[in-house]
């Protein structure tokens, strides 16, 4: 199990329109305190900590930018949907240094007004690049991405009906012993708890889907996937989690790209 943070879920606002990103960083008043430092990317506003490094955090910017670069299969409308919400909703992702919430009394930060309740994990900025901070960038923006921008934009991707597609996915790799959450027993009593899983499983579903184990570092030996998410290939997802499979056709194909693999490694080498 990955370590949690339970954090308080909140949202951002970046440049719409064109799909690639935008980047500018501001020491304005669209800073303060707890977050002195920004980049936008794509909709997404990306707030820092003090400590995060300019290079790391225009890294990140730039790592959504290849999520939501155009290929074939983007459906614009839908494209413009998430970006649209994005940006009037406030959605927003916060970067910090690897080891600063270790202390009892971390405080997650409030941003700068309108930016509230639209957001969800931190994404931290480690002593040294490769697959583990590869695999921190992408998989937080992804929740990012699932449990606020999709969940926001799309009923499909509501993690509290137990009705929704996203649900119904995530119980059929539940229920076919794919997806194990036994994990997360020790938060079961949280008011997060659904929101997690639901996140984790899109996560591990998109991670699968794209053929980014190995480039995340979330590979185990003997398998393609690893201990929480035994599949780790796009055939694999197609042919035994069908319902995982058209949620990912139905929304994630159609607004994202597949990151290039050499383009990300480059950004955190």
């Amino acid at each position: 199990m990955k370590k949690i943070f339970l954090l308080p879920l909140i949202l951002v606002m970046i440049s719409c329109g064109d799909s690639e990103s935008e980047d500018q960083n501001s020491e304005t008043s669209d800073t303060n305190n707890d977050f002195p430092s920004y980049v936008d990317s794509n909709n997404l506003r990306i707030f820092a900590r003090k400590g995060v490094s300019s290079t790391f955090l225009n890294n990140v910017g730039a790592a959504y930018g290849e999520m939501l670069k155009d290929n074939s299969k983007i459906d614009q409308s839908m494209k413009s949907k998430y970006l649209s919400t994005s940006k009037d909703e406030y959605v927003y992702q916060r970067v910090g240094v690897d080891g600063m919430a270790s202390g009892s009394n971390f405080d997650s930060g409030t941003p700068p007004k309108p930016y509230g309740d639209n957001a969800t994990d931190y994404i931290w900025e480690m002593s040294s690049g490769g697959e583990d901070q590869i695999g921190e960038v992408i998989e937080h923006l992804l929740h990012t991405v699932t449990a606020v921008g999709l969940y926001l934009s799309y009923s499909d991707w509501d993690y509290k009906s137990s009705s929704s597609p996203l649900y119904l996915a995530m119980r059929e790799a539940v229920d076919k012993n794919i997806y194990d959450i036994s994990s997360y027993d020790n938060i079961k009593n949280d008011d997060a708890y659904e929101r997690i899983l639901a996140q984790e499983y899109a996560y591990w579903l998109i991670l699968a889907e794209w053929d980014y184990y190995e480039t995340t570092g979330k590979k185990e030996n003997g398998m393609t996937g690893n201990g929480e998410f035994t599949l780790g290939t796009p055939p694999e997802i197609k042919s035994q989690l069908p319902l995982g499979h058209k949620l990912y056709e139905d929304y994630i194909e159609k607004i994202f790209s597949i990151p290039n693999k050499e383009n990300i490694i480059a950004l955190f080498p």
